[in-house]
């Protein structure tokens, strides 16, 4: 009897041994308003092992839109092909990622004969910036630069106060403004909306926009600050008038200009700015800026 029970627990420990899987053990180590660190531990099963971090909810919609013109089979496939590939334990950090927001981790490993494991999705949620309190803005007028060949640029610096945890900012011509299309009400909803495919409508912290902008011109910056609760202050107001000809930053007009390029808010390029318009400048010396325009 002794002899028969041993005998079937060495056949049942090796039947484990033998449907081991591949996995990835993990901890979150640190979480802040803009990063995420976490350290990866593979067992001995893993060969190797790739992860990836997407906004929660979006990684299968990826994986519809690129997958079949990229040759994606599956989900994994996608994590090795984005994702960093590893084969030992490893921390990593990534940063500027957006306050109080949603991420999910990818994670794919798989065994010495290439066969993937089951994939692990780990969920993290960064710090909320921000307090309770009333979120107030404040607006300051920067530089005017640029030249007629390749358009002019206004820097406008927008403050927040430290309740705020989000911002959306613009800049829009004062008749425009003072038109039916626009007026308060129609600012204000359009300012509180999400924005999802403008990679810089929410703003933390400190933004120093860069708008394209006509010399000699009336505008109006404005913004508007959510707090933690979600609740919106006060709406910040400026209005400016863009410097002549003769205020036009010099420095800026040496700089030679390469190209320009127009993409709208969902990221198609324009041959022209029309509406809420992302303008990419590349200039001969490598460098590039990119700059928010309302027309």
């Amino acid at each position: 009897m002794t002899k028969h029970l041993l005998f079937t627990l060495v056949a049942v420990l090796a039947s484990l041994c033998m449907n081991a899987s591949p996995s990835v053990d993990y901890t979150v180590d640190a979480v802040g308003t803009d990063f995420i660190t976490i350290t990866f531990t593979p067992n001995s099963e893993a060969a190797g092992y790739a992860f990836c971090l997407f906004e929660a909810g979006t990684a299968e919609q990826q994986f519809a839109m690129f997958g079949p013109w990229m040759g994606f089979q599956t989900m994994g496939d996608m994590i090795k092909a984005w994702g960093i590939t590893k084969t030992e334990t490893y921390q990593h950090t990534w940063t500027n990622q957006s306050p109080g927001k949603d991420y999910e981790i990818y994670v794919q490993c798989w065994d010495a004969d290439g066969v993937d494991a089951d994939m692990i999705i780990i969920p993290v949620t960064t710090a909320n910036m921000g307090g309770t309190g009333e979120a107030v803005m404040n607006i300051e007028i920067g530089e005017f630069g640029g030249n007629e060949d390749y358009g002019y640029y206004q820097f406008v610096i927008y403050t927040p106060n430290e309740e705020v945890a989000v911002h959306h900012d613009i800049i829009i011509l004062k008749s425009a403004y003072e038109s039916e299309e626009w007026g308060m009400e129609n600012l204000l909803n359009y300012l509180m909306q999400d924005n999802p495919y403008d990679p810089y409508w929410d703003q933390y912290g400190v933004d120093e926009a860069q708008w394209n902008a006509e010399p000699d011109t009336w505008y109006i910056a404005f913004s508007i600050g959510k707090n933690a609760l979600g609740e919106w202050g006060p709406l910040a107001s400026l209005e400016f008038k863009t410097p002549g000809m003769t205020g036009i930053n010099e420095a800026a007009v040496d700089k030679q200009v390469a190209g320009v390029r127009y993409y709208n808010i969902a990221g198609q390029e324009m041959t022209e700015a029309n509406g809420l318009t992302i303008v990419v400048t590349t200039y001969t010396d490598g460098t590039t800026s990119t700059a928010k325009v309302m027309k």
